[in-house]
């Protein structure tokens, strides 16, 4: 249940691309989440990925949530992300979600990297990267810090 909230913020927010906040009562959930960026421009693959805060009863979750821009190559599966010699909790999704840019909703669900608050301070001032493993291979991806430093904490 603790992995469920973010998820379901992830689908509440995805289809703005500007970030805002999200108060949704009947789930009690509540959040702020960013503007979604390129995280990785990889020859045959460009991925997407916004960040949530989310706060349900008590608990607070920071993830960074990955969507994979439709580009007429085949649907990524992601089951491990990796930083640092590390691996990190993500949680992989087959659910759509739209990721709506300029009135194009375009985007595929890759999935989520929850971010401990230890490594989330951390990317607050260094950025933070990773790699994403999967059936096509490894995927690096890229946050810079300002998209950490824009998430109200």
């Amino acid at each position: 249940m603790r992995i469920l909230f973010p998820i379901l913020l992830a689908l509440l927010s995805a289809c703005s691309p500007s970030g805002g906040a999200v108060d949704a009562p009947e789930t009690n959930i509540s959040g702020h989440f960013t503007q979604q960026i390129v995280i990785s421009d990889h020859l045959h693959h460009r991925l997407m990925g916004h960040l949530i805060s989310a706060m349900r009863d008590g608990v607070q979750m920071q993830a960074l949530v990955i969507g994979q821009r439709r580009d007429g190559v085949h649907r990524l599966r992601i089951y491990e992300a990796w930083s640092g010699g590390t691996q990190l909790p993500f949680a992989s999704t087959t659910q759509q979600l739209d990721g709506c840019t300029h009135g194009h909703c375009r985007d595929n669900a890759v999935g989520i990297v929850f971010l401990p608050d230890a490594l989330f301070d951390h990317a607050r001032a260094h950025g933070f990267t990773a790699r994403l493993l999967g059936r096509s291979g490894a995927i690096n991806i890229r946050v810079p810090p300002d998209l950490f430093l824009a998430l109200p904490i």
